[in-house]
Parts: structure tokens; C-alpha cells; sequence
């Protein structure tokens, strides 16, 4: 966040009768303008609305009415004007970073498996949304090419699907292919290694 002029001034009028350094207290009033921006989109997140989620803001920030008013209208603001990636739940997005990673870790074991050969398969890492597993599937080179051709689409074995972030789009001995949900395509097209 910006610090307006107001902010600007009330740090240098603090840091003039506190004694404190301008910057400081700027770093600060920032610190906490995020923090309050933070309470405003959790309780948002969690369904809270109208005066029943402007008294919790007044409650848990220490804020004025006018000013959790603000808050909220700026809040609701930006969620209008973000793109799809920033409306997916935040749950959504974390599990697709996990799918990113294995996605790019098997970027290399691929290309460290063809080493200047033709492989007959690639034994690579489940790409599913389970950080933990390790996993391997096996998977024909010409297979694997055609799943990477599409960024929003993983290879993981049956049973690892994640049907509220996913829906399965083809099924092959070994491994399915899913694809992600819409909410979460322009994250996952953006970290294509092949783009």
C-alpha cells in the first residue's frame, strides 16, 4: 500500500513528539493498514456481510465506523475488479501450486530420462495436489508430450484425483489426466515451463 499524504504527515507529527524515526513509523502505520486489510478479507472469506461484518471490523481493528465503511467499500472494490485468479479460494490456489511443482520437477526428470535417448516410458512424480506424495507413474514420451501441450492439465495416478479442483478428462493404464478448474487456469497457464 501507498502511504497517502495524510499518512505521510501524521508519521512525520508521531516521529516529532515520539521522538521516533519518520520511516519507522510509516513502516508501521503500513504494517497496520495491511493488517486491517487482512481482517477485512478473512472475515469476507468467511461469509461475514453487511453491519454484521462492519461491527466485527470495528471490533477487531479498533477502527471508526466511517473508516471500517471505507475498509469494506475498498474491499469489495478491489474483488471486483481482480481477475479469476485472485477469486479462486485460497485453498484451490495453494493445492494447484503443489501440482505446479511437481509439474516443473517432472519437466526434468523428463528431459534427464531422454539424455539424448528414446526411451521406450518416463518414470515420473504424481503431479496430484498431495505435497507429500512421491509417487511415481510411468508414462509413454509421446503421452507425456501431448499432456504437456496443455498447461492446465496433470497426470496423476487413479485415486489421487481431486474432484472439487478437477475433473478427470482422460484415463490410461496407470494414470489419469485431469484438468484444472476454471477458477484456477490462469494460474496454472502462467507457470507452464513450456510457454
Amino acid at each position: 500500500m501507498e502511504p497517502t499524504p495524510a499518512d505521510r504527515e501524521l508519521a512525520s507529527w508521531l516521529a516529532d513528539h515520539t521522538d521516533t524515526d519518520a520511516e519507522q513509523i510509516g513502516a508501521e502505520l503500513e504494517l497496520g493498514a495491511r493488517r486491517r486489510a487482512f481482517v477485512v478479507a478473512e472475515l469476507i472469506e468467511a461469509g461475514f456481510e453487511g453491519p454484521e461484518l462492519q461491527e466485527l471490523v470495528i471490533q477487531l481493528t479498533g477502527i471508526e465506523r466511517g473508516d471500517a465503511q471505507a475498509l469494506i467499500a475498498a474491499r469489495a472494490e478491489l474483488d471486483r475488479s481482480e481477475v479469476h485468479e485472485a477469486l479462486a479460494p485460497r485453498r484451490a490456489r495453494a493445492l494447484a501450486e503443489n501440482e505446479i511443482l511437481f509439474r516443473r520437477l517432472n519437466e526434468r526428470l523428463a528431459s534427464a530420462e531422454r539424455g539424448g535417448s528414446d526411451p521406450r516410458e518416463l518414470e515420473l512424480l504424481c503431479e496430484c495436489s498431495d505435497r507429500e506424495c512421491v509417487k511415481v507413474l510411468t508414462i509413454t514420451p509421446a503421452e507425456y508430450d501431448w499432456l504437456r501441450q496443455d498447461p492446465r492439465r496433470f497426470a496423476v495416478l487413479p485415486g489421487h484425483e481431486a474432484p472439487a479442483l478437477e475433473d478427470v478428462v482422460e484415463r490410461h493404464d496407470g494414470f489419469v489426466i485431469v484438468e484444472k478448474h476454471v477458477e484456477t487456469h490462469p494460474q496454472v497457464e502462467a507457470a507452464d515451463p513450456r510457454a
